[in-house]
């Protein structure tokens, strides 16, 4: 299974899009920084649900939400694993992503070792949601606020446990948009909330 973290005020226009684009949603800082290591064109997965990622953004109070994806995407034209997140302060030849196909069964052989452990998998370009088979969400307020868009959703599941501790966060904003989208009758371009 490989995992894919959206902040959840750009949840609502994922689903309507129908897929995951590279940089759909850039944090500068980041942006920057893929740029540089020639990753950009991609779409970052995880191997695992919680990463360093995702435990900053929940311990600031960000709401997110995480797309969990068919292991058979590892398949796909141009995927590759990159040995590192893109934060490791390596040699850029170290971040070229391993795409020959027995060069990723070693690779996942040893990552399951423990070698490689912000590990991700790079997908080109766009990647659809036909292929994920679960949406987690971390409280039932999310879950709620979502309901609001009557937006197609791969299987939903409320599981707090598979998310690092949130804080306290005020949901105002995202309840402020969903309104907004309601007395629109359309999905408007989702609120610019800080989340980097």
């Amino acid at each position: 299974m490989f995992w894919h973290t959206v902040p959840l005020h750009r949840l609502p226009q994922l689903l309507s899009d129908g897929a995951l684009r590279a940089s759909a949603y850039p944090r500068p800082r980041i942006l920057a920084r893929r740029r540089k290591l020639g990753l950009a064109g991609f779409i970052h997965l995880s191997l695992t649900p919680q990463t360093p990622l995702l435990a900053d953004k929940c311990a600031q109070g960000f709401p997110h939400a995480l797309l969990a994806f068919s292991p058979e995407i590892a398949a796909l034209p141009g995927a590759g694993f990159c040995k590192y997140n893109q934060m490791a302060w390596r040699h850029r030849d170290d971040f070229r992503p391993v795409t020959a196909p027995d060069e990723k069964a070693l690779f996942l052989m040893e990552w399951r070792t423990g070698k490689y452990p912000s590990a991700e998998l790079l997908v080109p370009t766009t990647l659809s949601l036909s292929y994920a088979t679960q949406l987690y969400l971390a409280m039932p307020e999310d879950a709620a606020w979502l309901e609001t868009f009557a937006l197609p959703t791969p299987p939903t599941l409320v599981s707090p446990e598979t998310f690092p501790p949130r804080a306290e966060s005020d949901f105002t904003p995202f309840w402020e948009y969903a309104t907004a989208c309601q007395n629109a009758g359309a999905l408007l371009p989702p609120p610019d909330l800080p989340f980097d």
